[in-house]
């Protein structure tokens, strides 16, 4: 089983859904440029001047070292290694690597190829020391900045640039490759620059080097590694935070929208500022090709070294057409850019106006959540702009689930202390192989009414095989803000929030059968609610098999039918639902029935 591990990033108090709807607390990721501002001055000197440079040709130039099984979090296998094969990523797309210097060499490690049960925490560091103070040999240098190549898969792992001001003796980092999206690639290579000047700028005694903390996770190599000062004025369009806030209070981002949801998007633009001054008038452009929506920030200072996010004054509002909008991120100012290749991410994100759908998953299956075949359920927060009514619910199953495993969707409503509040499912249903790493679309009991400015959480659900098989693994795609995407592990009744957004989405298509297969048989049950006996009746004669099935998935009572009229003795169930399904091997058919005494 390989990349599919569900992401339990925060806990909630126990025996309860949430104390409070709050927005969510970020992620405690370091930024790599954002710190304390750097000294200011005069700076008459050259930029982008290279002051220590290495390429991995000399191995004794590095060592080594790893945290090993007391670290946080301990290492057990998988180090730093320095190779001259182009072709040592484990990622194809990725070979051969194209450092400029890849034949003298270049330092890799592969959390991969150290399988499921390894973990790394371990560095590659350079032997020698840096001066950048004024007896140095390049003179005082209070502003630099890091600048290597680097080819990268990210999964889960963490990567650094590591850091030392007293020769090796303590060590501190800088995260770098935080906001990389989880399962995608770097190009090959891409090139990073952080600003380091808060960090070692001025310092006589540095060192430097890169780390790596993972477990199964993908790949890290770098190359071609340079000092240089920056120059005066350079910006780099990093991300973007967007989406629309509705009741949860959380700006969420939709990457499908039906017509009836439509509301304005909120974007704002993460910029960088690599350069060596302050710029006081950078501004933000965010737009979307089809429609032609623009909106702007206004102009704001951006610290030297620092990062900030930069909010456009008016929200863009998608034309009200089904139509694909591809968001466009630029960062500009009136200062002659040294790197405007940079300023610029094209292609952000597409978001579909569309008729049914309402999804928040980015679309292409990266990764799945599932619970090793015991209990679960996992699934989005949605925000509802316009009364609507719900149908169905669409799952991306991952195509490493289990055919023969038995799933749900539920819908919850959500009361005013936050907790979640049961409002519908779907009858359980059998996986087939075919559905394996498809789309497919479970109807609700009933049309659910789903009422406008509320919330509400919809999940795909499994009651488990008892840890047989990995049973449901339900696909997940992009990353989702603490406290949006929810995961409850039925094994300690707990739920918690994930980062990774699950394939899980809201269909509105009014064609949605009530039942996940056509009734055919013309089943009706009754009396509903029902006391002591359940009634069955068809609308033609059938040699068949009936099972009920209770909400937790487990069939309670099973009998035959040979005709058009049966009955079930329903005097030992409990009050609650259930769902009645007859089965002659090629058409089934659900009714549910409520025992009530």
């Amino acid at each position: 089983m390989k990349k599919i591990y569900v992401c339990l990033v925060g806990l909630l108090a126990a025996g309860t859904v949430m104390a409070q709807k709050n927005s969510p607390v970020v992620n405690g990721k370091k930024n790599p440029f954002i710190g304390e501002k750097a000294p200011k001055g005069v700076f008459a000197q050259p930029k982008g001047i290279t002051l220590w440079q290495n390429d991995f040709s000399v191995q004794t130039d590095w060592a080594t070292g790893n945290a090993g099984s007391t670290g946080t979090p301990p290492h057990s296998a998988g180090d730093w290694t320095i190779t001259t094969n182009a072709s040592a990523a484990p990622v194809a797309a990725l070979n051969p690597a194209a450092f400029t210097s890849v034949a003298n060499g270049y330092a890799i490690i592969d959390s991969d190829a150290e399988g499921q049960s390894a973990t790394q925490n371990a560095w590659i560091y350079y032997t020698g020391t840096i001066d950048l103070s004024a007896t140095g040999p390049n003179g005082d240098q209070p502003f630099v900045v890091i600048n290597f190549q680097q080819t990268h898969r990210r999964y889960a792992e963490s990567t650094y640039v590591i850091y030392s001001l007293d020769g090796g003796a303590t060590w501190q980092e800088v995260e770098v490759n935080a906001t990389q999206t989880q399962n995608t690639n770097t190009s090959n290579p891409s090139t990073v620059q952080v600003n380091m000047s808060n960090q070692i700028g001025g310092q006589a005694n540095v060192k430097i080097g890169f780390k790596y903390t993972g477990n199964y996770d993908w790949f890290w190599a770098v190359d071609d590694v340079k000092l240089m000062t920056p120059d005066d004025y350079d910006l780099e369009m990093t991300g973007a935070h967007w989406g629309s806030t509705g009741s949860w209070d959380v700006r969420l981002p939709y990457y499908q929208i039906p017509l009836a949801q439509l509301t304005t998007i909120d974007i704002g633009g993460i910029v960088s500022n690599l350069g060596a001054l302050d710029q006081t008038d950078v501004v933000f452009t965010a737009s979307l090709t089809a429609g032609g929506a623009i909106g702007t920030s206004a102009p704001s200072t951006v610290v030297a070294g620092s990062a900030d996010t930069l909010d456009i004054t008016t929200p863009l509002t998608p034309p009200a057409t089904v139509a694909n909008h591809v968001v466009n991120l630029a960062a500009s100012s009136g200062a002659t850019d040294a790197a405007p290749t940079n300023n610029a991410i094209t292609n952000a994100a597409t978001i579909s106006v569309n008729n049914y759908i309402y999804a928040r998953d980015k679309g292409t299956l990266a990764s799945g959540s599932y619970n090793q075949g015991q209990g679960f359920e996992v699934g989005n927060i949605f925000d509802i702009y316009a009364a609507a009514t719900l149908k169905g619910i669409d799952v991306v199953i991952h195509p490493q689930a289990v055919a023969g495993a038995e799933m749900y969707v539920k819908l919850y409503s959500i009361n005013p202390t936050g907790d979640f509040v049961f409002v519908d499912e779907s009858t359980p249903y059998a996986l087939t192989t075919a559905n394996l790493g498809q789309k497919i679309t479970l109807a609700l009991s009933g049309p659910v009414q789903l009422n406008a400015n509320e919330s509400y959480l919809i999940v795909a659900g499994s009651n488990g095989d008892g840890g047989a098989t990995d049973d449901l693994i339900v696909g997940t795609a992009g990353v989702s803000e603490a406290l949006t995407s929810f995961y409850y592990d039925m094994t300690n009744t707990t739920w918690y929030y994930t980062t990774s957004t699950p394939m899980v989405r809201m269909n509105f298509d009014p064609i949605v059968s009530v039942n996940e297969v056509e009734n055919t048989f013309g089943l009706s049950v009754y009396p509903n609610p029902a006391n002591e006996v359940i009634n069955i009746s068809l609308n033609k004669s059938t040699n068949a098999t009936i099972s009920v099935v209770d909400v937790a998935g487990k069939v309670v009572k099973t009998s035959s039918i040979n005709g058009l009229t049966s009955s079930i003795n329903a005097s030992d169930l409990t009050n609650g639902v259930y769902y009645v399904t007859i089965t002659d091997g090629t058409s089934v058919a659900t009714e549910k029935v409520v025992i009530k005494k």
